[in-house]
């Protein structure tokens, strides 16, 4: 649920519509200890197994050959990844052993400097699971000197209010599939991706139209980072063939996040 905005609040908007940024969650922000239950084929039986979300990433494109979901049911596999309390508990475990993953530095800066953001994730979970995940990083991961930061930058905006305002996009949650009409399985999440990117990238840059003529802002640039090469390239291609062209005064930059020792940035310009 959105919320209003008083006057002074909104001066906050002029700073923070500049930079805006989508964020895969799993192996992105955190490496969360999730699992995806699958069988494995050896010889002429299958064999249960776990696998987590880095490991699905590398095997899914396997799904239907050497490995199948438990039971050949995705609801049975991906059963961890739609409900409550488990994300908050791997949330909060993956926190205490300081499992960050390579975009963690870059959304606590965004969370700082009080940035527009989304959560763009294949998980199932409802988007108030990862609101009050995001409330759960803020505050195990924080120091009480990052905390006060993020409150002065936030002018008079809670971080409550705050998070209120950000999107929240699990693709593959029932509240996706009802509010875009569109259904999407978890092992294959590329194009609820970009339907989730582009209402993303609609809402900042209606906002910034805004401010437009405030004489502090000079431009929106958005930003997606991605763990997964088969999303990298789809959210690539989506911002080359449609969001570049529709709003060609928006920078965009893709963060290939698949190799945490060499995180990539790309920017994407149209062709000329």
């Amino acid at each position: 649920m959105k919320i209003q905005l008083t006057e002074s609040q909104y001066e906050l908007l002029v700073e923070f519509q500049k930079r805006a940024y989508s964020f895969d969650w799993d192996d992105n922000i955190l490496m969360m200890p999730t699992q995806i239950h699958l069988e494995k084929r050896v010889g002429e039986e299958w064999i249960p197994v776990d696998a987590s979300t880095s490991e699905f990433a590398e095997l899914r494109h396997e799904i239907g050959k050497e490995f199948r979901f438990l039971n050949d049911d995705p609801e049975e596999a991906f059963a961890d990844f739609r409900d409550y309390d488990a994300f908050q508990r791997d949330t909060r475990i993956a926190i205490q052993k300081k499992s960050f993953g390579p975009s963690f530095d870059k959304f606590k800066e965004a969370l700082m400097y009080g940035n527009d953001f989304s959560i763009i994730t294949a998980r199932g979970n409802s988007p108030k699971a990862l609101k009050d995940g995001v409330r759960l990083l803020i505050d195990l991961s924080f120091s009480d000197q990052e905390k006060d930061t993020m409150v002065d930058n936030l002018k008079g905006t809670s971080i409550d209010q705050f998070l209120s305002l950000q999107d929240y996009h699990p693709v593959t949650s029932d509240e996706f599939k009802s509010r875009f009409g569109v259904g999407s399985g978890a092992e294959n999440p590329e194009i609820a991706k970009t339907i989730a990117l582009q209402d993303f990238v609609r809402r900042v840059v209606k906002a910034a139209k805004q401010i437009e003529d405030h004489p502090q802002y000079n431009g929106l640039s958005v930003g997606f980072s991605d763990d997964d090469l088969g999303n990298v390239k789809k959210a690539e291609e989506f911002i080359e063939e449609e969001l570049k062209k529709a709003y060609p005064q928006v920078r965009f930059l893709v963060y290939d996040t698949s190799d945490p020792s060499d995180t990539k940035k790309k920017r994407i310009m149209i062709k000329k």
